[in-house]
């Protein structure tokens, strides 16, 4: 597992975004990636003055074919989360950090009214739909104004030059410099 402080590290984007748009594509060298098509409504880590955010995952179901990727993230129309992203070694393509990990769904306390944020993991072989997500218990739950201070915090203070598993040191250096974008 990443933490909140590994996760900002390793994002060149950090967005909190509502998903408009969910297909599957097959690329032309045959593998199978989910996209979704975010819109933007707040940066907490980049300098992107894009207004929506194209995100590609490995794996999905294309017509009768299945690419199932354990650790894959999900996303379903109109749902509201905090996205880590990072560019895929190829350059072509945006992805979440840390898979599962990096995207959060924004939810509300059903008490309170007050917005916590929420990973659920589930298989990309079953239906998803982010208005039947199980809230936490109680003494489990993060708040977003929370979250997001200790975001902020952590793109403020800068990478701190500990490594992270799958990221190099060069590119933590690079995509750590200048992280003043927020919005």
């Amino acid at each position: 597992p990443l933490s909140v402080e590994q996760m900002t590290d390793a994002s060149e984007l950090i967005v909190r975004a509502t998903v408009q748009e969910v297909w599957v594509e097959k690329a032309d060298d045959g593998h199978i990636w989910t996209m979704a098509q975010l819109r933007v409504d707040q940066v907490l880590k980049g300098d992107s003055a894009a207004e929506f955010v194209v995100v590609s995952q490995l794996g999905g179901v294309h017509r009768n074919e299945f690419a199932l990727v354990d650790g894959a993230p999900r996303f379903s129309v109109g749902e509201d989360g905090v996205f880590f992203l990072e560019t895929l070694a190829h350059g072509t393509r945006t992805s979440v950090v840390g898979w599962w990990q990096g995207k959060l769904t924004v939810r509300q306390e059903p008490q309170t009214g007050r917005e916590m944020v929420v990973r659920f993991q589930m298989t990309q072989n079953t239906p998803y739909d982010h208005r039947f997500l199980p809230h936490p218990a109680a003494d489990q739950r993060v708040y977003l104004d929370e979250f997001e201070e200790q975001v902020l915090a952590r793109v403020e203070a800068g990478w701190d030059g500990v490594s992270i598993p799958g990221v190099s040191d060069d590119k933590l250096a690079r995509i750590n410099t200048n992280t003043a974008g927020v919005q």
